[in-house]
């Protein structure tokens, strides 16, 4: 054999190979997509950025019959497969993260009198000023501190309130620190706290139908934000800001597409917590407790004025903010570009097969046979299960499968029906 014939065969065998290799695309896209023509993708195509839209917009805008313990399940799907599947290590420690001051136990009473007609417990203000003191003298060590109290009123102690406010300004100006405020839906009126300082939301939505706590709201009412995101921004140095298209309202941050309502995980539960371990309570709190880079929580970690049921188990008020913080510093509300192609493959796949290519399925005659009829023919449902599982696994997106099987349960039903009448015509 020549050296110029070697050459030959071997200009061959490249040419022929790369043929292969640029007909492979064309032959994977008929094979899951037969009889596919240019109309049809194209109808696919606008179909699936429809369903897109709408999943988006289930997703950050609208709270009304979530399925709440539909939810639950797939909260225990998740945590079975990153724990048993996937083998996820659990979260770290939250002291090394937080600290947790719980003021459950440290109350004081303001007395009945020609303002108040009971006698109202409310958080012990000199003691809280005390211990606010020593954070803010570590304020280069601790990130932040989110206070969840309510100010409502003064207290029966006036140099305990003047001392409060003292240290509430002082962190407040080093941007250290948040409290809680409140939007009273039924007179529109946003309830300040008694003392200056910077505020922020602590209000939890729930579902319409839903008594329980299932869904989180960054930014309320026309602009004001909640606490967690007060206290995110302030942290990663990163703005949430509202914008519109046109007449619909979207979210970004850092530039990034962003959901303004999310399901958030709870990465740290109620049960989770153990007294002198995770959390401390107000009264033993002091600066040695302290970390490099913890964000400081305060709240009544307990529940005892302040539980949730939420879709783990009942949580406190504190408990929901450590989880909704957590989710904004993972990054849980941002809609990436490998989530919009995911969703984009997935509905352009089922649109095709619902609407233009349907596989003629033979009823088997053993059970085994008829088993696998059946998901042949209802093969477009089992991969929007599987798109509701990877998104809810892989990117914290909680798509409500019932939505996704109804509609396309009701375009299936529709066509049966004009199928049937045009065959009895």
């Amino acid at each position: 054999m020549t050296k110029k014939a070697g050459s030959k065969r071997k200009h061959s065998f490249i040419t022929s190979f790369a043929l292969r290799i640029k007909g492979f695309p064309a032959k994977a896209v008929f094979f899951f997509f037969p009889e596919i023509n240019w109309k049809r993708a194209g109808w696919s195509a606008l179909h699936a950025a429809w369903l897109i839209a709408v999943t988006l917009l289930w997703l950050g805008y609208v709270n009304v019959m979530d399925g709440f313990g539909f939810m639950n399940d797939h909260m225990n799907m998740k945590a079975f497969v990153n724990d048993v599947i996937l083998r996820k290590p659990p979260p770290p420690d939250v002291a090394e993260d937080y600290l947790l001051l719980n003021t459950s136990r440290n109350n004081a009473v303001v007395p009945l009198d020609n303002d108040n007609t009971i006698n109202t417990v409310i958080t012990d203000r000199r003691l809280l000023a005390e211990k606010l003191m020593i954070l803010d003298q570590n304020a280069d060590q601790i990130s932040y501190v989110i206070c969840d109290v309510f100010f409502e009123f003064p207290s029966d102690d006036p140099q305990a309130d003047s001392l409060l406010q003292e240290v509430i300004l002082s962190l407040s100006a080093k941007n250290k620190f948040t409290m809680a405020a409140y939007f009273n839906d039924r007179e529109e009126e946003l309830l300040m706290p008694v003392f200056e300082g910077n505020s922020g939301l602590s209000q939890y939505r729930s579902s319409y139908l839903n008594e329980q706590f299932l869904k989180y709201t960054f930014i309320l009412y026309g602009g004001k934000h909640q606490m967690p995101l007060q206290a995110f921004e302030s942290v990663s140095r990163k703005e949430m800001k509202r914008k519109k298209l046109w007449f619909i309202p979207f979210y970004t941050i850092d530039g990034r597409w962003a959901l303004n309502t999310v399901i958030p995980e709870f990465r740290y539960k109620q049960s989770d917590l153990v007294e002198g371990l995770n959390y401390i309570h107000l009264g033993l709190f002091e600066d040695y407790f302290i970390r490099d880079g913890q964000v400081v929580i305060i709240g009544d970690f307990e529940g005892v004025y302040d539980l949730h049921q939420t879709i783990t188990a009942f949580a406190s008020g504190p408990i929901v903010l450590l989880n909704v913080f957590e989710a904004l510093m993972n990054g849980d509300n941002i809609i990436s570009l490998s989530y919009l192609l995911l969703l984009f493959v997935v509905f352009f796949y089922v649109t095709y097969h619902s609407f233009f290519y349907k596989r003629e399925i033979v009823p088997g005659q053993t059970r085994f046979q008829r088993v696998v009829a059946f998901i042949k023919g209802k093969w477009n449902y089992f991969v929007l299960l599987g798109l509701v599982y990877v998104s809810m696994v892989f990117f914290s997106h909680y798509i409500h499968i019932l939505i996704l099987l109804s509609y396309f349960g009701l375009i299936e039903t529709a066509e049966a029906i004009i199928n049937r009448r045009q065959q009895s015509q």
